[in-house]
C-alpha cells in the first residue's frame, strides 16, 4: 500500500488556508464530490474572522468587524443558518460621528436620509443623491458580474456608447475621490462621509489618484444584472446585518458546513511549499515536512505570498514570477479592542434612547478630507496618523455574553498605520498609538470612556503580518483600486483564478472581486477548478490574456 494512501495523504484537492474564502472553496469542492483537505497554519479556522479575549471575560472580533459584503447566495447554499449562524438587524445600521458633535445616521428611507444630509448641509441633499445615482446608472450600463472572472478595463470601456459615460468612467477608475465628490458636493462634512469609504482598507488618501474607485465598487456589484435578477441575491441581504456572537460565528458555521460536505480541515498545519512536477501541481509540503498529494491545489492565502514564496521562479515561470514580485502589498490597518465596565455614551447622541440605538450599529469616526490626506502622508513618512480614522462596532450591544454584566467591548479598525515605521518599531509604538486613540475617543466621541476602561488589546500591522499571515499587513491582500482590480487582480494573466502551473488555483480576497468578507473569490475559484475538470479548454482565452 503506498505511504500516502496508508496515512491518508492523497486527496483530489488541497485548499491552503482556512480563512473564510478557503472554507467557502472547500465546501463547493467537497459538495461536488471531491476528497478535499484544508490546511491552516493557525490553531483555529476562520482567519481574520477570529475572536480574541481582551481581558478575562471580555471577547470581541480580533480583526474583521463587518459582514456587510457577505454573499447571500453563499449563506444560502452553505446553509449557514442551519449550522447556527444568526444575524441581528441593527436599525440604524451605521452612524458617522463628527468631531463637533453632529452625526450622520444611515437611515432606511430616502426622506430620512435627506433629513440627515440637511442636518450637515441642506445644500448638499441633491448633490448627495445625484452622486449615488450617477454611480448606480453607470454600474448598470457596465453590468460587471462578481460571480465569474472579471472583464478587462478595455472591455468595460467598450460597453459605453457616449462621451459623458466615458468621462465618468475615467473619473471613477483613475481620479481621486476628492475631485469626484467636489464636482457634486459642497460641504466638508458630506465629502468626508463618503471620503472615508474611498480609503477604507486602502493605502491612500482621498485626494490620491485612483481613490475614487472604492466609492464605485459596491454600486458596481449592485448594478450587475446577475445580482439584480434575484437569481443570486437571495432574500437574505447582508449589507445591514451583524452576526450574533461576532464574526467568528460566521467562521464556525462555515467550518461546520464544509465538514458536513466532506472536507477535512486540519489546523496548526502551515504549508511551506507547493510541489510541482513537469508543470503540474502534485501536492504540498507542510512546515513539519509532511507531504500531501493532490491533483489540484487552491490557495486562499495571499496571492503574492503564494506566487513568490510557495513556488520557485522556475516553477511559476521567470517572467510571471518577476511580475508577481511587484504586486503592491502595503497595509495600513491597526486593530484596537477595548473592554469597559459601563455603557459607552456617544457624544453625538441626542438622548439616552438614541444612544441605545447607536450602540448596536457600526460607527465611523473620522476627520476631514484634508485630515485623511495628512494621515496618508504621515504613513508614507513612516509615522502613524495623529488624526485616526476609525471604523468600529460594539458587539456586546448585540450579544451581551461577550462581556460581563454591565460591561461592553469595542472593536476598532484604525487607519493610517504603516507596517514600516521610520526611526521606531511597533514594539515601541503599539501602545503609544493605542493610548493616543483612546485619548482621542475620550476627548471627542465617547466622553468618559477612559474612566470605565478595564483593559485593551492592540494589534499592530506587524502583528497582523506575523500572527495572521497577512503579507504586508494588508487585510485585503492588495488595494481595492482600478489598477489592482478586474484583469489586474492579482496581476495580469491570473485574474481568472487559474495559474500557468496546471492544477494550481488562487482564491483569496486578493483575487477578483476582492470585496472583503464576501466569500466570492473562494466560490469563484472553486467553480473554476471544477469546470476545468470537465472542460479544460473552456477558459483558455482568459489564461493567456495579459500574461507576460
Amino acid at each position: 500500500m503506498p505511504d500516502e494512501d496508508r496515512l491518508g495523504r492523497k486527496f483530489d484537492a488541497i485548499v491552503i488556508g482556512a480563512g473564510h474564502n478557503g472554507l467557502v472553496a472547500s465546501f463547493y469542492l467537497a459538495r461536488a464530490g471531491l476528497n478535499v483537505l484544508v490546511l491552516e497554519q493557525r490553531e483555529e479556522a476562520g482567519g481574520l474572522l477570529a475572536t480574541a479575549e481582551i481581558v478575562p471575560g471580555y471577547r470581541t472580533n480580533a480583526v474583521s468587524n463587518s459582514c456587510h459584503n457577505l454573499e447571500p447566495s453563499i449563506v444560502s447554499e452553505m446553509r449557514l443558518q442551519d449550522f447556527g449562524l444568526r444575524f441581528a438587524h441593527p436599525d440604524p445600521s451605521s452612524v458617522m460621528a463628527f468631531a463637533d458633535g453632529r452625526r450622520f445616521v444611515a437611515a432606511n428611507s430616502r426622506s430620512a436620509l435627506a433629513d440627515e444630509i440637511k442636518s450637515l448641509n441642506a445644500g448638499d441633499v441633491d448633490g448627495y443623491f445625484a452622486t449615488l445615482r450617477a454611480m448606480s446608472t453607470l454600474a448598470e450600463k457596465l453590468d460587471v458580474s462578481f460571480y465569474e472572472g472579471p472583464p478587462s478595463l478595455a472591455d468595460l470601456y467598450g460597453r459605453l456608447d457616449n462621451d459623458a459615460d466615458r468621462a465618468l468612467f475615467n473619473r471613477l477608475m483613475f481620479g481621486s475621490a476628492t475631485d469626484f465628490l467636489a464636482e457634486r458636493i459642497a460641504s466638508e462634512e458630506v465629502m468626508s462621509l463618503l471620503g472615508m469609504v474611498a480609503i477604507s482598507g486602502n493605502y491612500l488618501g482621498p485626494s490620491t489618484p485612483g481613490s475614487a474607485y472604492m466609492l464605485f465598487h459596491r454600486p458596481l456589484y449592485r448594478g450587475s444584472s446577475a445580482t439584480r435578477s434575484g437569481e443570486r441575491f437571495h432574500t437574505l441581504g447582508t449589507s445591514k446585518v451583524a452576526p450574533i456572537g461576532g464574526m467568528a460565528e460566521i467562521a464556525r458555521a462555515m467550518t461546520a458546513s464544509a465538514r458536513a460536505a466532506g472536507a477535512v480541515i486540519r489546523t496548526g498545519t502551515g504549508v511551506a511549499s507547493i510541489v510541482t512536477r513537469h508543470g503540474r501541481v502534485t501536492g504540498v509540503v507542510t512546515h513539519d515536512g509532511e507531504e500531501y498529494t493532490a491533483d489540484a491545489v487552491l490557495s486562499a492565502a495571499n496571492p503574492k505570498l503564494t506566487l513568490t514564496q510557495l513556488l520557485t521562479p522556475d516553477e511559476l515561470g521567470q517572467d510571471l514570477a518577476a511580475q508577481a514580485s511587484t504586486i503592491k502589498m502595503d497595509g495600513t490597518a491597526f486593530k484596537l479592542m477595548l473592554a469597559v465596565d459601563g455603557t459607552p455614551r456617544f457624544t453625538c447622541a441626542v438622548d439616552d434612547a438614541e444612544n441605545d440605538r447607536l450602540l448596536r450599529c457600526g460607527f465611523r469616526m473620522g476627520t476631514t478630507i484634508s485630515g485623511m490626506d495628512r494621515g496618508y502622508h504621515a504613513a508614507l513618512a513612516g509615522e502613524w496618523s495623529r488624526e485616526p480614522i476609525i471604523w468600529g462596532l460594539i458587539p456586546s450591544s448585540i450579544d451581551p455574553t461577550l462581556a460581563p454584566e454591565g460591561g461592553h467591548v469595542l472593536s476598532l479598525t484604525v487607519f493610517h498605520a504603516p507596517l514600516r515605521l521610520s526611526g521606531s518599531t511597533w514594539d515601541v509604538e503599539r501602545d503609544r498609538f493605542a493610548r493616543h486613540i483612546i485619548e482621542h475617543l475620550d476627548a471627542v466621541y465617547f466622553r468618559g470612556l477612559k474612566d470605565m476602561l478595564v483593559g485593551y488589546r492592540a494589534v499592530s500591522p506587524e502583528d497582523l503580518q506575523r500572527d495572521f499571515g497577512l503579507m504586508g499587513a494588508h487585510v485585503s491582500h492588495g488595494d481595492i483600486t482600478a489598477g489592482q482590480m478586474f484583469d489586474a487582480r492579482p496581476t495580469f494573466g491570473l485574474s481568472h483564478y487559474a495559474t500557468p502551473v496546471a492544477g494550481l488555483y488562487l482564491g483569496s480576497v486578493g483575487t477578483w472581486p476582492g470585496n472583503y468578507v464576501s466569500g466570492l473569490p473562494g466560490r469563484n475559484a472553486a467553480r473554476r477548478l471544477l469546470a476545468d475538470r470537465t472542460d479544460p479548454d473552456r477558459y483558455a482565452e482568459f489564461d493567456t490574456a495579459g500574461a507576460s
